[in-house]
Formats: structure tokens, C-alpha cells, sequence
């Protein structure tokens, strides 16, 4: 397993990876931007702002709880083509929207986007030979990775013309790759073990490791969303608008780096021992922050949380692949981003909340607390699931 490269994946696996590259390259040309868009351009309060963030992050979430399990029992391909089609629909809204209203309803739209194109590629993912689920989602978060490197740049480079163009852009090339996608055979790949909505809903609903894996990620839902509202607010603050680009040309460039070079110890390490020390990581990094007020050391902490998520996400990606009952993988994935969505919404209001009225002091440490409550949990959870997570 630990042999294993990106070569020796099929030919449609090897696509879909490339294309995951190429859509978040798309995503982060304009995502860097939202926030403060919203906050500087269109004057919109923290509570509005909170607001079209969590539409979005909820529809992206929670739809997934539906959407996998309809691509368990009937495919994956329009899925994806649909949630591609979605997005390019909600950022193309979010070129031409001015109130907060529709910019709720294209946030929607486009989080709708992202559940349906999740649900059918991590349910084509997570059926691949579980021996070979470390390998894969490591090569998947270095091709996210890839993609957040180089939207950053290319949309802060279309900001200094108009904002606007960027979300334009973004929007044209999800509506390009949904038309790539149209061109696969994935079907091919998932044929066998086809499973009814409600078997697949009722499978993962009862399975108690799923949900012990669900309340240890709890408060990697509530942070991760820091990275779209605190870290660009936060940026923003300190050294003006173009300081939030650099937020993500930084997580991209690293997270790509420390892939590259630590991919094969990452895919040997056993997840449940990641997952704990990562969030350990993490109530140590963000309780940092705190203690310098300049953007060069909070590009040095963002670096430390690249490094951070770039460990936690396979980690858990790999133990929800391995715990999930065959013909139910999507299910599976769409039940851990559904009951995430609440850990999410509240990392939304509390990050934009915080960010904006709260101190330096208040609002770093109450992150780090978060981290440190899930280093508590993963060590009294997950050694519960250790066998039952290792591929195998």
C-alpha cells in the first residue's frame, strides 16, 4: 500500500483527482474574496455576513445527507455534473448581486453545488480497495492543495481590475470542467453494490463508530470555517485587503509542500493517532496568535495550520472510507458532512462574531480551546474505533 502513486489508480480515478486540482483553483480565485467583499464593498454587518457564509456552508453540509445516498443508488456522474453547473450558477450571482438577499439565495445555490458534487466524488473515492484509501485521499488533498496555490494568485490578479471578474471567472470554469465531466465512464466504477436510499440512510444512521467518528470531528467543523471568515477578516485588519490572498497563496503553497514531501509518512501514520495530535496542534497555533499582532507571524501560524489541516482532513476522509458499508460509501460521507454542518454554522456566526467585536486575546484562545476540546475527544473516542478505522 504505502508503494502505491498516483499512477497506479485507473484512468478515471487519475481524472477526477486532476480535476479536483483545477476546481479548487476555481473555488479559491474567489472565495479569498467573499468576506471581505461583503464586508468592505457591499457594507454588509456580521450578522449578514454570517448568514450568506452559513447558507452556503449549510447547503453544502447538509444536502449531502440526501445527495449521497441518491448517488449510491443511482450514480455519481450527473451528480457531479449537476453540483459543477450549481456553483458556476452561484458565483456567476455573486459578480452581479448587490443585497443581501440574493447574495443568501446564490450562497445556497452554490453550497447546493458543492453537495452534489461531493457526494458523487467521495462516494466514487471511498469505493476504491480500502488498502489503497490512505494512498488516494493523501493524493487528493495534494491536488486541493494544488488548486488553493494558484486560484489565490490568479483571482487576486483579475481584483486589482474588478472583484467582479473573479467570481465571473470561477464561474466559468466550474461550467467548463461540469462539461468535462459529461466525458467519463465513472459509472464504470461503481456498478456493483448499488444500495436503496432509505437501506443507505438507515445503515449509516445506526452505526454507532460512524457516530463516534461524527462527535470527535465536531470541533474540526467548528474551526475549519475560521479559514473563509477569522483568517481573511482578520488579514484584512492588519495589513489590507490584498493581506487575504496571501492567507490562501500560503495555505495553498504549504499544504502542496508538506504533501509533497511527507505524503509517504502521513499514509503509514494511523489516523486516529493524526487526528489526535493535529488538534493538539491546533489548540497550541490558534491560542498563538494571540501573543503577536502582525501579519508575518500570522502567516507563519497560518503556514502551521496548513500543516494541521493538511493531517486532519485525510485522516478523517480515510477512517470515514473504512468504516463505510459497502454500497453506502457516499452515505457515509454525507452523514459526516450533514451532522458537521451544525459545528459549521456555529464556527461561522461565532468567527465573524468574534473577529468583529470580540479582542485579539477573546477571540484566539476561544479557538484554541476548541482545538484543545477535540484533542480530549480524539483521545478518548477514537481509540474506541482504532481497528475497525485501519484499512485494510
Amino acid at each position: 500500500m504505502h508503494a502505491s502513486a498516483n499512477s497506479t489508480f485507473s484512468p478515471d480515478i487519475r481524472a477526477l483527482l486532476r480535476m479536483q486540482g483545477v476546481m479548487n483553483a476555481s473555488h479559491f480565485m474567489s472565495v479569498p474574496l467573499l468576506a471581505l467583499y461583503m464586508s468592505t464593498t457591499l457594507r454588509f454587518n456580521s450578522v449578514a455576513l454570517a448568514t450568506v457564509m452559513s447558507a452556503n456552508m449549510l447547503s453544502a453540509q447538509a444536502l449531502p445527507l440526501i445527495a449521497g445516498a441518491v448517488a449510491d443508488r443511482f450514480g455519481s456522474r450527473r451528480l457531479i455534473v449537476l453540483g459543477l453547473w450549481l456553483r458556476a450558477v452561484g458565483f456567476l450571482g455573486f459578480g452581479y448581486a448587490t443585497d443581501v438577499t440574493a447574495w443568501v439565495c446564490f450562497a445556497f445555490t452554490a453550497g447546493s453545488g458543492v453537495a452534489c458534487y461531493e457526494a458523487g466524488l467521495y462516494g466514487i473515492l471511498a469505493r476504491q480497495p480500502r488498502a489503497s484509501l490512505s494512498d488516494l485521499f493523501a493524493a487528493n488533498n495534494q491536488m486541493l492543495n494544488m488548486g488553493t496555490a494558484v486560484g489565490p494568485i490568479i483571482g487576486g490578479l483579475a481584483s486589482l481590475i474588478d472583484v467582479r471578474f473573479a467570481f465571473v471567472g470561477s464561474a466559468l470554469l466550474f461550467g467548463l470542467l461540469g462539461a468535462t465531466v459529461l466525458r467519463l465512464t465513472v459509472e464504470a466504477l461503481e456498478t456493483s453494490g448499488r444500495r436503496a436510499v432509505f437501506a443507505s440512510l438507515r445503515t449509516a444512521a445506526t452505526h454507532r463508530d460512524l457516530w463516534r467518528l461524527i462527535v470527535v470531528s465536531f470541533p474540526w467543523f467548528f474551526l475549519f470555517p475560521q479559514l473563509y471568515v477569522a483568517f481573511p477578516l482578520y488579514a484584512g485588519r492588519l495589513a489590507g485587503p490584498h493581506a487575504a490572498s496571501a492567507v490562501y497563496v500560503v495555505n495553498g503553497v504549504i499544504g502542496l509542500a508538506f504533501m509533497l514531501s511527507a505524503k509517504r509518512w502521513l499514509v503509514r501514520l494511523n489516523p486516529t493517532t493524526s487526528t489526535a495530535y493535529a488538534y493538539l496542534a491546533a489548540a497550541i497555533a490558534f491560542s498563538s496568535v494571540a501573543a503577536f499582532n502582525n501579519l508575518a507571524w500570522f502567516l507563519l501560524f497560518v503556514a502551521g495550520y496548513t500543516v494541521i489541516e493538511t493531517t486532519m482532513l485525510p485522516a478523517l476522509e480515510t477512517m470515514t472510507g473504512s468504516l463505510a458499508v459497502d454500497g453506502s460509501q457516499a452515505t457515509f460521507f454525507g452523514v459526516l458532512s450533514a451532522t458537521g454542518a451544525l459545528a459549521g454554522a456555529a464556527g461561522y456566526y461565532c468567527g465573524s462574531w468574534l473577529i468583529m467585536n470580540a479582542t485579539s486575546l477573546e477571540t484566539w484562545t476561544a479557538f484554541g480551546s476548541i482545538g484543545g476540546l477535540g484533542f480530549a475527544a480524539a483521545a478518548l473516542i477514537l481509540p474506541k474505533t482504532l481497528l475497525r478505522t485501519s484499512p485494510r
